[in-house]
């Protein structure tokens, strides 16, 4: 099931092409790494996907209800939040849910038998979604991603204006993974975690049963995590089944290919050259030249 797709993307920045023609399907559960050299376009195609940039020509169509993940590094946190209270607001449509299931038990203390028997099944409804999402169990949950990423060191109760740069990220990167979503779009997610929380996330994003969009200049950490690769090189972009060795592989192969390609045409550019310049003067050769 697609959930993703991309038609007849181009993009540029005043002369210069960053896509050209792009077109792209992502699947449901889906690990891609998204890979080329710096300047390609890489970060330009998360913006365009998330809607912070329109391209200047294609169509960026996601699936209905699609739940989109996105590491933004420079999200708002106010003063006054803790680090928990963070990670908590993943759950907010669940508090939501709460919120007017008690609502609905309040309401039965004056309910008439048909209003009685319709707050009964919506608040039956809500209690299995609650159960579903493991609402009874958020602050152990908490606390697993908490101690995964090396916040509980700091202080789950530490208010979040007070943290570093490194350390927000964090924070966002742990509430995005508590909600997860239908796809993460994550840019360099391993920046500012050490080895024993990059082995924590690398298991996670193995293990993770949606689908996932990941930039990351640590080979071996991509290498490990995903299932297949689009290139950008060269405005266009490629799709190669399996991780990035694999990739390298592929893409080693068809590059000495096109080279040797390369050369056999510029040695028949050659030959007929020297073919014209030896026989365009001869009267029996001149036409053939």
């Amino acid at each position: 099931m697609s959930i993703l797709n991309v038609e007849k993307l181009s993009h540029g920045f005043g002369d210069r092409a960053i896509f050209t023609d792009v077109s792209f399907r992502l699947l449901k559960g889906e690990h891609v790494g998204f890979v080329g050299a710096n300047g390609e376009g890489k970060s330009t195609f998360m913006n365009i996907i998330t809607g912070k940039l329109m391209p200047d020509e294609g169509k960026i169509e996601w699936s209905k209800n699609v739940r989109v993940g996105y590491l933004d590094q420079h999200a708002v946190l106010e003063k006054g939040q803790t680090i928990r209270d963070v990670l908590q607001s993943a759950f907010a449509f669940l508090f939501d849910l709460e919120a007017q299931m008690n609502g609905y038990y309040a309401e039965m203390a004056e309910a008439n038998e048909e209003r009685m028997n319709f707050l009964m099944e919506e608040t039956g409804s809500i209690q299995e979604l609650l159960e579903h999402h493991d609402f009874y169990i958020i602050d152990s949950k908490v606390e697993e991603i908490g101690r995964a990423l090396g916040l509980t060191d700091i202080g789950l109760d530490k208010d979040v204006t007070e943290l570093s740069g490194g350390q927000r990220t964090k924070v966002l990167m742990g509430k995005l993974l508590l909600e997860k979503p239908d796809i993460l779009l994550l840019d360099e997610p391993t920046n500012y975690l050490d080895e024993n929380h990059i082995e924590w996330l690398k298991r996670y994003l193995i293990d993770y049963e949606n689908a996932f969009i990941l930039i990351s200049h640590d080979i071996l950490f991509l290498n490990s995590v995903v299932n297949l690769i689009y290139h950008v090189e060269n405005a266009e972009l490629n799709r190669y089944v399996g991780n990035y060795e694999k990739f390298q592989e592929v893409y080693e192969m068809k590059k000495a290919q096109l080279e040797a390609a390369y050369r056999k045409q510029q040695q028949e550019i050659e030959d007929l050259k020297d073919f014209v310049a030896r026989n365009k003067a001869r009267v029996a050769t001149r036409n053939m030249a």
